[in-house]
């Protein structure tokens, strides 16, 4: 539904994630879209959080979708944000949000 503008794998990345964190809410969203501005917030909270987790993983040789270091996905990761976010019209928050990471 989202995050499959161009890259579907990041779908599932963030899918992975999600479970692997416990964030029904990011499953939730994965599901039925953004629909406030928490959802919104809570997402873009969540993608830094997951990059921090896959850079632990990567650190730990964990195997995720088939490889142990993920990060060449974070530009895929960013160009789907800013779309979902763009036409979402919820831009500003994923920006302001990752300005404080």
């Amino acid at each position: 539904m989202i995050l499959t503008v161009r890259y579907s794998h990041v779908r599932d990345l963030v899918s992975h994630y999600a479970d692997k964190l416990s964030d029904k809410k990011v499953q939730e969203i994965l599901e039925n879209g953004l629909n406030s501005e928490g959802d919104a917030e809570h997402l873009s909270y969540f993608i830094w959080k997951m990059i921090d987790k896959m850079a632990e993983d990567r650190e730990n040789g964990v195997e995720v979708l088939g490889g142990s270091d993920n990060t060449s996905m974070l530009p895929d990761v960013s160009y789907e944000l800013d779309v979902l976010m763009s036409n979402s019209g919820y831009s500003q928050i994923w920006e302001d949000i990752s300005d404080e990471a």
